[in-house]
Order: C-alpha cells, then structure tokens, then sequence
C-alpha cells in the first residue's frame, strides 16, 4: 500500500498524489471544499447544479469537460456531497496528467454561461423528480430532515424543484467564484507524482488565493419519527442517531448490519425474514456525524421492522470476540473498496483533503480500525424516517 505525497499550497490547491505503480488506471480528481451545507439563500441546490454545468460546460477551444475526459480513453463523472464537490476521471495512466489539465480547467476557468444553466437545470430537474418518486431514496432526505432540521446538513444534498428553478446564474458565478480557494486534488494510480506536481505547478489551481472556512455553529442533534406517504409497493425505513469520527463507528455500523450475523441482519432477514435489503453507514461531518441503518421492507411490515429494530438497538451488547471480528472485517472491507483506484481517491478526498488533515492516511486508518477493542454506545435521541404506502 503506497504512502501518499502530500502537497501542501498555501497560495493554491492541495493535492494526495497515490503512486501505484504499474497500474494502468489512473483516477484524477478535483474538489471543492464545500457542499450543500455551505450553500447560502438563494444558492440551495446550487452546489449540484454546478457539479452538472462544470462536467458539460465548454472549455477554450469550444469542446466540453466531458468529451474531451471521455477522447482520453476514460470515463468522467461528478459528485456532490454535504462537504464535498468533486470531478474525476478514470483513465489510462499515460493520460492522467492531460486528464488533470482538463478537470483543473474545469474547476478554475468554467464558461457558466446561460445555455449550459438551462439545459442541465431540466437535466437536474428530472434527477430529482426521479429520486423523490423512489422510496428508498427520498427517506435518507427525510432522516436527515429529522436530525438536523433548520440546518443546513438537513436540506436535500441537490434542492428541491422549487431551489433548483429559482436558481439564477449571476448567483451560480458567485457561489463558485465564492469558493473557488478550496479547491484541491487527489489522484491515484500509475501516474508518476512529479509529473502530476509539475501538471499543477503550471495549472490554473496553482495562484488560488488561501482559503479559511467560515466558521459555522454545530448543528443540535433532535432525531424523532415521520413517515412520508408514497405510492409504491417498497417501503424505505432509516434508523439513525448522532456519531463521532473515531474508527471505532465502522467496526459498531459491522456489528449492526454487516455481516450475515450482524445484530439487525440475523433477526430482521435471517430469523423474521421481513428485509432483504439492510445496511449500516456512520457519516462524519467536520464538526458532527450521523449514523445510520438503512432497511427496505414491504409497507404492511415498516411498523414491525422499526419497532423490532428499535427494540434491538435499546441495549445492545458485544463480546469481545464479536467486536473483535467485526473490527477486522471492518478494516478489510475497506481495503478491498480501496483496490479500485476511484475508490482510494474518495476515500483519501473524504478523509484527509477535505478535513484538511495532511497527516491522514489509508494504511494508518486500517491499522487504527483493526484495533478498535471497544465500540460506542448508542445514546441519544432516534431519527426514523419512513417511506411508505
């Protein structure tokens, strides 16, 4: 497992360079340091809207961010989280460093202009309206309604409709032009780091000016219960509650429902036989977390499942054998995720690029996970949300 060169720029982007070498893939990615929770009025939903006109947006020259990744031989895709803003392409290592010219490009000198707004405003339009006609989609935004509401972290990562069509372009610019300093880069694969050091020493992400994030107030945990009425024969159930960043929130989200033997999986699927489909997430936020087990069950079933669930995460108790086992599964699922060079690049963009914590590094968080002895408590108010008939 190769250790990471960190780049520290004061007076540009930071980049987590992954020499892996032979490998003939290489993923490029660029980021912003800043998701939905720091859109501000009159920009919700802005984030996600420019993750779209970014990736389709001309360059000098006329041709699109897209079709010139995808003339490369790879394939080019976009995220937008609550923290995060990210663009990234797969491709053969020969041409990562064209790659990074491009997405840098992208990122610094975008033409936001009115054609492209409108012709992915309706893209995104349809995204949503598909989500939220989709029970096991919509109920991950109605748990975080519960959790976090009145905040930001609260709000739906991509608008709503209403956000999305409002959104005008002059306050797109500037909510990209506002964050622009917290751009930074990580790439993974066969790629040779100096060359890539070299590729950004002359990119546009070198003369950023130095970025400060705002301080923000933590958000107040509240959790409680909804159920969201939709027509459909699946029924989408979260149960979640508030968690810290500690490597010892994967090993308790193993213990319950990871594996087969997992405390919600054994009696939910295996015993009861009312979830085919179950699993547990701890999300860290940079000033809090949220953890949570999602469950898709059959509408006549929800009542059961979550009182069932509810009564299960009362008062759980774990053998030290049983965490024990849970912690190095933990730490070996997340080694087999990182094998694929994407993987490795979200994985190192989440936990160390957009934390800013340049000392953060995969074989450090394995070793930390596989000695985890002990897990949290589940305390503290629920959120559950259900999506259901």
């Amino acid at each position: 497992m190769s250790r990471p060169i960190h780049v520290p720029s004061p007076g540009g982007a930071p980049a987590w360079l992954v020499h892996r070498p032979g490998a003939a893939v290489t993923t490029v990615s660029v980021w912003l340091r800043a998701g939905s929770r720091h859109e501000g009025p009159g920009t919700a939903g802005g984030t996600h809207l420019l993750e779209h006109v970014l990736m389709q947006a001309p360059l000098a020259g006329g041709e699109r961010v897209v079709d010139l990744l995808e003339e490369l031989g790879g394939e080019a895709n976009a995220i937008t989280g609550r923290e995060h803003l990210a663009l990234y392409a797969r491709v053969p290592t020969e041409e990562a460093g064209k790659a990074l010219e491009v997405l840098a490009r992208a990122l610094a000198e975008p033409d936001l202009s009115a054609g492209v707004l409108e012709a992915e405003r309706k893209v995104v339009r349809e995204e949503l309206r598909l989500a939220g006609s989709d029970p096991l989609d919509v109920v991950h935004d109605v748990f975080f309604g519960l959790a976090y509401p009145g905040h930001p972290l609260g709000r739906p990562v991509g608008g709503t409709l209403d956000e999305v069509d409002a959104l005008e372009l002059d306050a797109l610019r500037a909510h990209h032009r506002r964050f622009l300093g917290s751009a930074g880069v990580v790439v993974c694969g066969g790629a040779d780091p100096d060359d890539l050091a070299r590729t950004l020493d002359k990119g546009p992400l070198a003369s950023l000016p130095p970025w400060r994030p705002a301080p923000q107030a933590p958000p107040e945990w509240r959790g409680g219960r909804e159920t969201l009425r939709l027509n459909s024969d699946t029924a989408g159930v979260v149960i979640g509650g508030e968690c810290g960043g500690s490597p010892a929130w994967p090993v308790l989200m193993e213990l319950l429902a990871g594996a087969s033997s997992a405390l919600l999986t054994e009696e939910l699927r295996n015993v009861l036989g009312l979830c085919y489909e179950l699993w547990a997430v701890a999300a860290p936020y940079r000033d809090t977390g949220a953890w949570r087990v999602f469950l898709a069950t059959a509408p006549e079933h929800a009542d059961e499942v979550v009182a069932r669930a509810t009564e299960l995460l009362a008062d759980p108790r774990w053998t030290t054998a049983q965490v024990r086992r849970a912690a190095r599964r933990a730490a070996a699922l997340m080694r087999l995720e990182a094998e694929q060079s994407l993987e490795e690049v979200l994985l190192y963009g989440k936990h160390a690029l957009v934390p800013g914590d340049p000392g953060w590094t995969l074989a450090a968080e394995l070793a930390a996970i596989e000695s985890v002895a002990e897990v949290p408590s589940l305390k503290g108010p629920l959120a559950v949300a259900i999506c259901c008939q």
